[in-house]
């Protein structure tokens, strides 16, 4: 029996193939090159801030993808979960975070926040914050700001994901990109980087398309 693919589900799917291919290509400059001793271990070090760019960016692409088919089925204010709804209201209205001092401008706000209300329906508001650092508490924050599962520290007993995440691939892009000299990658180290990428674009592409079906995205009464 054939299964039915979504299109959510394959333009993921083909933004994570298109990300391996380029890992890959990546991984074979080395072998296919026969750089220098010198060279190898400048291209290794700086191979790692690439990975790390190819990791957020689908983070980026990914939810984006997400957010287009939500606003597709038209949502408003009383149907969506309130985790989205809260999420749209701070990125949409940034008084939340600043809150205005002049009495004019807190009339405007007020006057816009009564009628983003009085709407009702709306889109949800892109692009996404990453924060620039896209590590295990950023990546649950954005999973939890759609009401999906979140990533766990650990998959499985003897692979730490949380430390293999914040610890390694974005504690060294982030040392590389302030100039740190003492940062040595070897080819183990890349492939490591590579091999926790593909793990954690799976993981977002499971918890995305599995609360899509499941429609979490949508407010449940409690009463």
């Amino acid at each position: 029996m054939s299964i039915e693919i979504t299109f959510l589900e394959q333009e993921i799917i083909s933004d994570i193939e298109e990300r391996k291919i380029l890992m890959s290509q990546i991984r074979l400059l080395c072998p296919r090159y026969g750089f220098s001793e010198e060279d190898e271990q400048l291209f290794l070090n700086y191979s790692i801030p690439i990975i790390y760019s190819i990791w957020e960016g689908f983070v980026e692409t990914s939810f984006q993808t997400y957010i287009r088919e939500l606003n597709k089925l038209e949502l408003d204010v009383n149907n969506v979960c309130k985790q989205i709804l809260v999420y749209h209201i701070e990125s949409t209205f940034k008084q939340f975070k600043e809150y205005p001092e002049k009495i004019d401008n807190k009339i405007k706000f007020f006057d816009q926040l009564n009628s983003f209300y009085q709407s009702q329906k709306f889109e949800i508001h892109t692009p996404i914050n990453t924060e620039s650092n896209v590590g295990w508490k950023v990546l649950n924050r954005i999973l939890t700001n759609f009401n999906l599962e979140k990533i766990p520290a650990y998959t499985e007993p003897k692979y730490h994901l949380k430390e293999e995440l914040d610890k390694f691939l974005l504690d060294i892009r982030n040392r590389v990109a302030h100039g740190q000299n003492s940062v040595v990658v070897n080819r183990e180290g890349l492939e490591r980087a590579i091999k926790l990428v593909e793990l954690l674009m799976e993981l977002v592409f499971e918890r995305i398309t599995t609360g899509y079906a499941a429609k979490t995205y949508l407010h449940i009464s409690r009463e």
